[in-house]
């Protein structure tokens, strides 16, 4: 790592390049932050109105059959006190099964003892066997009608709660089963309506049921995306429809929401059986979402339609890692081109880098080429060249000038020499003229002192030997005084 570092420190244009591609980097991801946020809350936007869209239809679509189960049932509740006979009845409660695709069952219950022959129950009840699933695995359609009894079914719900209200409403979800009676194995939920003789008096109930299972195969295929789902809850917040079966009729939204977004639902719930419409950012099963609910009319229940933000930015993330992809090849692609440029533009620069160094190794003769260019690195280039040569003729001088004085230094060490040589001998002459001068000299001077001291007293023939020999020193010093002055 510190090697590419002192690599990129060394490299003028990799490092220009890179400051490039930076500032570039910074815009772009400015630029693209900004634009990716309006287009992802676009995509959001967009969303938000497809799946809301999509809720609506199929709330139409629900609410279109509940407006014909309220229909037939009112007509029913209205034309059926002018036909009543047990037999009637009967064939009334199968033809409107038969007739209405979408009922699971429909029942006519009569007060106790309407019919004093029939006993103290009468309800005529018309179950559907197969609804639009069973039809699709090959079972074929069937619907049995019987007299329901004997089960004090005027205790149930559907039965007393018309009765005790006095108007049609519908009822919550219900398990239909009654042991040994015709029941339906899913779970119901019904429109029941009071009916009334021609005095107003209330003579029995009218019940159009509906299956929950059936009602989800309806609001099932809500997916504005690949894993969407939808619910729908009754009025105590009791799923009707789950994509998990198992809370259907059992669960509410209250019931062990998660935690950390405990309040976000609880307060959803309340709104939504409030009747209200509206969208929620949460967390459903570890994952971001959105949850876009809306009421159904007259039943007090709702719907809504969980959206994982994974598929709603789907395609947004996939575009987003593809530029993203494009954008760093782009970069790559970038620098490079920069760094070529900015190569080709510093070149001079680097060349005179390089002759700056071979000077600075004392390579001042090499010569350099003049740039065409006339930019500020051209004249940089040109000065330095012009530079460089003055230096080199400078040196040339100084070469020659100190090849000169190194001849004039030889010569002059030469005379230095000779002249150490000359001064030896002559010392040597000197000393050896001494000692040669010296002995006859020493020898008038003793022979002096003997002739001053003792000339009477010495011999004549003796004197006579001093006096020669005084002269044959004197002559050597004659002698030897003439070749030293030759």
């Amino acid at each position: 790592m510190m090697r590419i570092f002192r690599y990129i420190q060394q490299r003028m244009s990799l490092r220009l390049g890179i400051v490039i591609v930076f500032i570039v980097t910074v815009v772009f991801v400015l630029l693209f932050d900004f634009l990716f946020y309006r287009a992802k809350s676009f995509i959001q936007r967009a969303a938000i109105q497809r799946a809301s869209q999509l809720l609506d239809n199929t709330a139409e679509r629900i609410n279109g059959i509940i407006d014909e189960t309220e229909t037939v049932t009112n007509f029913m509740a209205q034309t059926t006190p002018h036909h009543l006979t047990p037999d009637s009845l009967l064939a009334f409660s199968r033809r409107t099964v038969a007739e209405n695709p979408f009922l699971a069952g429909f029942a006519i219950s009569m007060e106790p003892n309407y019919f004093p022959e029939m006993g103290r129950y009468f309800s005529a009840y018309s179950l559907r066997h197969n609804m639009s699933a069973d039809k699709e695995a090959g079972i074929p359609d069937s619907i049995t009608t019987v007299r329901e009894g004997p089960f004090e079914y005027f205790d149930a719900v559907w039965y007393k709660t018309p009765r005790t209200l006095g108007k049609a409403c519908w009822i919550e979800a219900f398990d239909d089963y009654n042991e040994g009676t015709l029941s339906s194995p899913d779970i119901l939920t019904s429109y029941c309506c009071p009916m009334r003789n021609a005095s107003g008096q209330f003579i029995g109930s009218m019940t159009a049921s509906l299956t929950l299972k059936w009602l989800s195969e309806i609001i099932s295929p809500l997916k504005p995306y690949p894993n969407s789902s939808a619910i729908m809850m009754g009025r105590t917040g009791t799923y009707l429809v789950h994509p998990d079966t198992a809370k259907i009729y059992r669960e509410s939204i209250f019931s062990d929401p998660d935690p950390r977004v405990r309040s976000e639902i609880e307060a959803m719930g309340r709104d939504m059986l409030a009747g209200h419409s509206g969208v929620l950012q949460t967390i459903v099963d570890d994952n971001p979402a959105f949850i876009l609910y809306r009421p159904l009319e007259r039943t007090g229940w709702s719907i809504a339609i969980v959206c994982p933000e994974s598929d709603i930015y789907a395609r947004y993330n996939s575009l987003l890692t593809t530029v993203w992809i494009i954008i760093g090849i782009g970069l790559l692609l970038l620098m490079l081109f920069c760094y070529l440029i900015v190569r080709h533009a510093i070149q001079p620069l680097s060349q005179l880098d390089l002759a700056a160094r071979r000077i600075a190794g004392g390579q001042f003769d090499v010569p350099l080429s003049e740039s065409p260019r006339r930019d500020s690195i051209g004249r940089l280039n040109n000065s330095f060249v012009s530079m460089q040569q003055s230096l080199a003729e400078s040196v040339a001088n100084i070469q020659h000038v100190n090849a000169e004085l190194e001849q004039q230094n030889e010569e002059l060490t030469r005379a230095y020499q000779l002249k150490l040589e000359t001064n030896r001998q002559k010392t040597t002459f000197i000393q050896d003229m001494y000692h040669q001068i010296r002995t006859p000299l020493n020898i008038i001077s003793g022979f002096t002192q003997v002739l001053s001291e003792n000339l009477r007293m010495l011999p004549a023939d003796e004197v006579a030997d001093i006096t020669t020999r005084i002269k044959e020193s004197a002559a050597d010093i004659s002698r030897q005084t003439k070749e030293l002055s030759d």
